[in-house]
């Protein structure tokens, strides 16, 4: 009966991966709900931006909050209107407050919280920043019932939107300055 200190150790092993199998399991659950928890607390953090540019009539609701090693180190509402420019939205500026504040021009050890789905100006500034998390409130539905709208951006720019909203006419030219600027500089580049 050779066999029965190699099954019994067999046994034995399987017990104790399954333990390790069970502890991994619970750590990471435990690690989720923290997540999730963290999460919130920091989207409350842009809704309160939001809360601010609708209290002082800045602009829309919409607040966004970035946030580096679990410390916020830039926030900012929708200033539109305070600025008298359609650029200045909160992803935006939190955007450049965080860039400033951390000198440099890429955000790949951040997560933004916004208080409301971006819009394509502002999804395309946090690509740009190489921000690898976004966690956002509201969807785009809810800014569209109040009356903002981009959903159309990239069909209004192809001149291929049903719901246009936008008399700008896209027109391209092979201009020889324009090809020569970027031919000629071609190995100058500094990739950023």
């Amino acid at each position: 009966m050779a066999w029965r200190p190699a099954v019994v150790g067999g046994v034995a092993a399987l017990l104790f991966v399954r333990q390790v199998y069970l502890t991994i399991r619970k750590k990471r659950a435990e690690s989720d709900q923290n997540e999730d928890e963290v999460d919130y607390n920091f989207l409350t953090a842009a809704a309160k931006e939001a809360e601010v540019a609708m209290r002082k009539e800045e602009g829309g609701p919409f607040g966004a909050v970035i946030v580096r090693n679990g410390e916020i180190v830039a926030q900012a509402h929708n200033e539109v209107l305070k600025q008298k420019d359609p650029t200045a939205h909160a992803e935006i500026l939190a955007i450049q407050k965080a860039c400033k504040k951390l000198g440099k021009i890429e955000l790949s050890d951040c997560v933004i919280y916004s208080s409301c789905e971006p819009c394509p100006m502002s999804f395309a500034a946090m690509y740009l920043a190489r921000l690898p998390r976004l966690v956002y409130g509201a969807q785009a539905e809810a800014a569209h019932d109040l009356g903002f709208d981009s959903s159309h951006i990239a069909d209004a720019i192809r001149g291929t939107s049903q719901f246009q909203k936008t008399n700008c006419i896209v027109k391209r030219i092979v201009h020889p300055e324009v090809c020569k600027v970027f031919w000629k500089n071609r190995t100058k580049v500094r990739i950023y």
